[in-house]
């Protein structure tokens, strides 16, 4: 089973659903998802991406988490910034934010969890975003320091993957949508997103 667990729903969004960037799901199929199984430990991590619409973080922490036995351990947020520093969306924005969510899950704790090494209520990441549509920043390095048992390689999953990533096991339609040369080219690296 897996350590690490990293998902990327694609979120029902009439936006995204108009430009046709993927397709969408509805989002009681996470449901079908046999969480328990892919779990190696009582201390996998879970962490799930979520758009800024309060219905589907409220379905994570009220519905799905409890449907495969985890808890909400932690909340972050994925601020975006233009290469000046400034927020990529005005923070009051009604329509875009500047920001994403990540919900983070754990197996619902025993009384035997001495060795989990606890997670902040919150957290904040910085960065400056890729221009390509969903594209998120890699967090194994970051989510890792979080496992109770330091294995020299955890098993690491991403699914509804957009790209590989070194010792990653990547699941979904598009795992090889950013793996084209296109995409790492410097030009473009630093453009500001739209």
């Amino acid at each position: 089973g897996a350590d690490l667990i990293v998902m990327d729903p694609p979120w029902p969004n009439k936006s995204v659903q108009r430009s046709s960037h993927y397709e969408t799901q509805d989002i009681y199929d996470l449901y079908s998802i046999p969480m328990q199984s892919m779990m190696c430990s009582k201390d996998t991590i879970v962490a799930i991406w979520v758009t800024n619409k309060p219905k589907f973080r409220n379905f994570i922490i009220n519905k799905l988490f409890p449907s495969w036995k985890l808890q909400c351990v932690s909340e972050w947020v994925w601020l975006k910034m233009t290469t000046q520093g400034e927020c990529i969306f005005p923070i009051d924005s009604e329509h875009k934010k500047p920001y994403e969510q990540l919900i983070i899950g754990r197996p619902i704790a025993s009384n035997n969890m001495s060795n989990r090494i606890s997670m902040p209520e919150s957290h904040t990441i910085v960065s400056v975003p890729s221009t390509r549509h969903s594209r998120k920043p890699p967090l194994h390095d970051v989510l890792s320091a979080y496992l109770s048992d330091k294995k020299q390689d955890p098993v690491c999953v991403e699914m509804f993957s957009r790209c590989l990533y070194p010792g990653w096991i990547s699941w979904g339609n598009e795992c090889l949508k950013f793996q084209h040369l296109s995409f790492f080219d410097k030009e473009d690296a630093i453009k500001e997103p739209e």
